[in-house]
């Protein structure tokens, strides 16, 4: 079988009977039926007023980690990634890996100006570039298991020690940011990654409850890789799923669940018929290419705290032949829709913009993320096919822009997706909101 009938023959939603529903879904989740009236002061309505709405930003984050931000050797390659990135992101996760954040006890880089480190630009710095772009900031991440690249070289091994540290950790991102990032990774991958039992017992349940009493007014989310596909997915007895309850059910604050997806397969394993496509020392199989999997798998965690978040994406090209483009360009097509018409996911979030920036594990230098290819630029800030995907669902076909009059009563009706809005009025603008409450926008000039 074929390299594009291995990856898409479970994925594409036409061939299987799905892109009908997947439209509706978009049609109810993502759109409201607005009626625009324009009014004089006393009330009267105003016929025949120009009307022009464009959408300025969308309700749903469709996101991409900012890892990268002024890291590049020449200003024309650092405006380049913000030209492309702004173009189609509106959410940029804020690098907070603890080895970086704090290399030494006490001694932080957070402030623009720090210490360089490969891939970890200082939160600060990002922050204001971020504003200067109006895109949300996201913070990934508050505490991370994962032995070497989680937890500091300091970290004492003593565990009252170690959870006073993390409490702490948890405090100073508190006490800086919490007016500044509103959604934060507080636990990454507890379900996923190795060093569990060196941790301080249920330091996950005592990091959920108190990001839940520091960050008040912050979307605070569990982020993992397992329990989602494969040998790892059981349903409701998922690890993920457990976890989660386990955190909730003791009195932790988990505003919406992160679910990774990052094909991390070797390019060989795509061509192998067999169900498993990953080696036994990784996360997930075939399934994370099944549209009726996927569809039934988010439907079993929507119900298990507010809302999801798509939250680490990787789609390979690897050696980016013609056809491993197109393949990388119809995955994310059909991926994205599938997360767009599903009402609990609230984001999308890309991992790696541009080929060749991506991570290496210090603790493994085998694992080279880089190999899969797995970025929406080339390495020349080219847009690859599923870049142009995208561009095209985000400010295309998602969008909303048109140019009217008003009627003899003063109104206009659209279906409008959700979002913010500048509406222009007789010369006059107005930023107006939509979103699924929204029947009636009032105009008064």
């Amino acid at each position: 079988m074929s390299y594009t009938m291995n990856c898409l023959k479970n994925l594409d939603l036409e061939r299987l009977g799905l892109s009908g529903i997947i439209s509706q879904n978009i049609k109810r989740n993502r759109m409201s039926s607005v009626q625009i009236k324009v009014t004089d002061k006393d009330g009267e309505p105003i016929k025949g007023a120009k009307i022009s709405v464009n959408q300025t930003d969308s309700e749903f984050k469709f996101g991409c980690n900012a890892f990268m931000v002024n890291q590049f050797d020449n200003e024309k390659a650092n405006d380049a990634y913000t030209e492309k990135f702004k173009k189609v992101f509106n959410q940029a996760v804020v690098p907070f890996f603890w080895t970086d954040d704090e290399p030494e006890k006490g001694k932080y880089r957070f402030e623009k100006g720090s210490a360089p480190i490969y891939r970890r630009p200082p939160a600060d710095e990002v922050l204001e570039w971020c504003a200067k772009l109006n895109i949300q900031p996201k913070g990934h991440n508050m505490v991370w298991s994962a032995g070497v690249i989680g937890m500091p070289k300091w970290m004492p091994k003593d565990k009252t020690e170690m959870q006073k540290a993390i409490d702490d950790r948890i405090r100073i991102l508190a006490d800086r940011y919490a007016d500044k990032i509103p959604v934060w990774d507080v636990c990454n991958e507890i379900a996923g990654a190795g060093g569990y039992d060196e941790l301080p017992e249920e330091y996950e349940v005592r990091a959920h409850k108190l990001a839940g009493e520091l960050f008040p007014d912050c979307h605070l989310i569990l982020n993992d890789c397992r329990g989602f596909y494969g040998r790892t997915y059981r349903q409701r007895r998922s690890i993920t799923y457990q976890m989660a309850k386990k955190i909730m059910y003791a009195g932790g604050r988990i505003d919406g669940l992160g679910i990774q997806n990052h094909f991390f397969f070797k390019e060989e394993d795509v061509l192998n018929d067999d169900r498993k496509m990953f080696k036994p020392t990784h996360i997930d199989d075939k399934e994370m290419l099944q549209a009726e999997h996927i569809m039934n798998m988010l439907n079993t965690y929507s119900g298990l705290c507010g809302s999801l978040h798509i939250s680490e994406i990787t789609i390979p090209s690897y050696d980016k032949t013609p056809e491993k483009l197109d393949v990388q360009a119809k995955i994310v097509e059909n991926l994205y829709r599938i997360w767009f018409s599903t009402e609990s996911v609230k984001s999308a979030v890309w991992w790696n913009l541009v080929d060749g920036y991506a991570f290496i594990n210090p603790a493994n230098p085998d694992w080279d993320e880089d190999y899969y290819g797995g970025g929406l630029l080339n390495r020349d800030f080219s847009e690859k096919p599923a870049y142009k995907v995208i561009d095209h669902l985000v400010n295309k076909e998602w969008h909303t822009q048109f140019d009217t009059v008003s009627d003899n009563a003063g109104q206009t009706s659209a279906e409008m997706f959700h979002g913010t809005y500048d509406i222009m009025v007789n010369g006059e603008k107005f930023t107006e909101q939509v979103n699924k409450n929204t029947s009636i926008i009032k105009i008064v000039l």
